[in-house]
């Protein structure tokens, strides 16, 4: 995670009067970047939690989190579900702060829709988007009727190196080794590829994911599997939100 990145986010977190934290609802607590919370409340700024792709969710165990996180507000960026009642967030904590027109940085771990809902926001598409971490490379202002929405590059907390918690939650998108991430993955989550997949669980792992990836047919000439490729595969369907795995 380059230097810079955490030195925009900072600047931000200083610049800004509201911070909106955006956090995958589905995976809340692991997806919460606990050192940008620390750092807005040094600054004494106030904090939005923003759980988005709440459409994948389970309406319940949202509704759970309100007592934990406040002020929340749940949206889908893709289907534009919750942004109203945020923007109406943003006007009212605004208006408490006595501004007419808000500074609202945007924050949180890479690719976790940060673009999105901007982009959502302001309804012109202007910010920039991409499933790869890291797109955002500084801060980026789009202005908005009532607010300045300012962009950030999504940052993981120093020290932090759990490559299977950055494979599922979808913040890791570059690994030198696809292969060996997916079997840790099998390891620490038994049976949820192979059930998603529809292919036998075995006891070696090598095994259970070379049958993945016969079923997915991606193979190699001559017809043996092609672990490498279906453990790409594998990678993006999580990161997408296409495997489901409760941690």
């Amino acid at each position: 995670m380059p230097s810079s990145f955490w030195d925009a986010v900072n600047k931000v977190i200083e610049e800004a009067d509201i911070i909106l934290e955006i956090v995958d609802a589905r995976r809340v607590d692991e997806t919460r970047n606990l050192e940008i919370e620390e750092k807005v409340a040094r600054e004494g700024k106030v904090l939005v939690y923003v759980l988005n792709k709440c459409d994948l969710c389970d309406q319940k165990e949202l509704e759970a989190r309100k007592k934990e996180l406040d002020p929340c507000v749940f949206v889908s960026a893709k289907d534009y579900h919750g942004i109203k009642m945020l923007q109406e967030k943003i006007i009212i904590e605004g208006k408490r702060l006595g501004l007419d027109r808000p500074k609202v940085g945007v924050v949180g771990y890479p690719n976790m829709g940060k673009s999105s809902v901007i982009n959502a926001l302001n309804g012109t598409g202007k910010a920039r988007t991409s499933s790869e971490s890291g797109f955002t490379k500084g801060k980026q202002y789009v202005t908005a009727r009532k607010f300045l929405l300012i962009d950030t590059p999504g940052v993981i907390p120093y020290g932090e190196k759990d490559e299977v918690k950055g494979a599922i939650t979808g913040f890791e998108t570059k690994t030198k080794d696809p292969e060996g991430t997916v079997l840790k993955i099998m390891d620490k989550y038994p049976g949820i590829l192979e059930r998603h997949y529809r292919t036998e669980e075995d006891e070696d792992l090598e095994v259970s994911l070379e049958n993945i990836a016969r079923k997915l047919n991606i193979l190699k000439k001559g017809g043996a599997p092609d672990t490498r490729r279906a453990s790409e595969r594998i990678l993006k369907d999580l990161r997408e939100g296409k495997i489901r795995i409760t941690t």
